[in-house]
């Protein structure tokens, strides 16, 4: 993160410059994929590769399709500021701000790597408490600048509606280009 000169700062006041080259961010290369279970207390285990990223803390916050958001506090930090530029008297705004910050809280990984996801965050990803007959098993996906925590039921629901040529039309709709020669 680069900071602003004093001309372009109002005085006294530091100014970081969000946006710089994911290539030097190690959390713009979260990847991989885990499947972890739930402990009887809603705690689950955050894997070891990501662990080392996100130190003692997360951010936990609804996302899309029935998933969890998991942020380092940086991260959450640059959320927050995009959040709150958004206008109070436009609708969408409203509405994202109360379902990204207004779900959201800050959860201590503990000494043996496992995070407890809050019960109403579990409610909305739909990840129960194991019981006697039933292990409960969580996916944990890594993507750019987040890790994701699905229910395993709701990851397979949500892949079995992937297809190909919807695949293609978001890539296209995006520009995305994979194309890998220079």
């Amino acid at each position: 993160m680069e900071e602003q000169s004093s001309e372009q700062a109002r005085e006294g006041e530091r100014v970081e410059i969000w946006g710089g080259s994911p290539l030097n961010d190690p959390l713009a290369w979260l990847q991989g994929y885990s499947e972890h279970s739930v402990d009887d207390k809603g705690r689950i285990i955050m894997p070891q590769r990501f662990r080392d990223l996100f130190d003692r803390s997360c951010v936990l916050t609804q996302g899309w399709g029935k998933c969890l958001f998991v942020f380092h506090p940086t991260t959450w930090q640059r959320v927050q500021i995009n959040m709150a530029r958004l206008p109070l008297i436009k609708e969408e705004a409203v509405v994202l701000q109360r379902y990204i910050i207004g779900t959201a809280c800050f959860v201590d990984i503990d000494s043996q790597g496992r995070l407890a996801i809050p019960a109403h965050l579990r409610e909305h990803a739909q990840i129960s408490l194991p019981t006697a007959e039933t292990q409960s098993i969580v996916v944990i996906i890594g993507a750019p600048y987040r890790l994701e925590i699905w229910s395993k039921q709701q990851w397979k629901e949500m892949n079995a509606r992937l297809e190909d040529a919807v695949l293609f039309q978001a890539a296209e709709r995006l520009n995305l280009s994979l194309d890998l020669v220079r």
